[in-house]
């Protein structure tokens, strides 16, 4: 047996080499914490990005609502009586028929609005069109269409009656001028002023020139 012999000199450390060792609960606890670092960080997105769509909804609908409001009219006398109408025809006709009760209260709203507060109403109405435009181009069409043939017909009738009053004008003011002539009297000075229409002076000077 050979006997190592020992230096005189000291030995160089050793490295140590240390060895990380774990338990299964503590890989269970690594486990669970990392799963519930994850969800809470998706749940902070989630909620991050969740106020983010409302602040962005909140602009949208502000400026909108900038838009749509003209700047000439104040909405807090006029859109007050907006509502007190609608009110009153609710009540008003709570006790008449169905159709009445049911159509009366928009059409009260619409006119309401549209007297109250006239340019907010037409920015309302513009608004309108362009998003069922947008979003129901079939529809818009067939409104488009029912709207023009009501304005049509409306228009229409306007013009008849204003030819109809023409013509009673007209008839008045040649009975006018053939009772003068048959009984000699000057209706128009007895009469009160406006009565008689003002063809009849000119069907009179006519039939002078003739």
């Amino acid at each position: 047996m050979v006997l190592e012999k020992l230096s005189i000199y000291p030995q160089p450390d050793q490295p140590v080499t240390v060895v990380e060792t774990s338990n299964e609960l503590e890989r269970q606890v690594g486990g669970i914490r990392e799963a519930v670092q994850r969800s809470t960080r998706g749940a902070l997105q989630s909620v991050r990005s969740g106020v983010d769509r409302v602040v962005n909804a909140e602009n949208r609908v502000e400026n909108r609502f900038d838009q749509i409001v003209a700047k000439d009219e104040s909405l807090t006398p006029n859109a007050l009586y907006v509502g007190v109408a609608t009110l009153a025809s609710v009540v008003f006709t709570r006790y008449r028929s169905f159709p009445i009760r049911w159509f009366t209260p928009p059409l009260v709203l619409a006119l309401s609005f549209k007297y109250f507060l006239p340019n907010t109403f037409d920015n309302t109405a513009e608004y309108y069109d362009t998003v069922e435009h947008r979003n129901f181009p079939r529809l818009s069409e067939k409104r488009q269409d029912v709207w023009s043939a009501i304005k049509r017909t409306y228009f229409t009738g306007v013009s008849h009656l204003e030819r109809t009053g023409e013509q009673a004008k007209d008839a008045l003011a040649s009975g006018f001028h053939s009772m003068e002539n048959s009984t000699g009297l000057k209706l128009g000075s007895v009469l009160p002023s406006g009565t008689v229409p003002e063809s009849a002076p000119k069907l009179a000077d006519k039939t002078k020139l003739v």
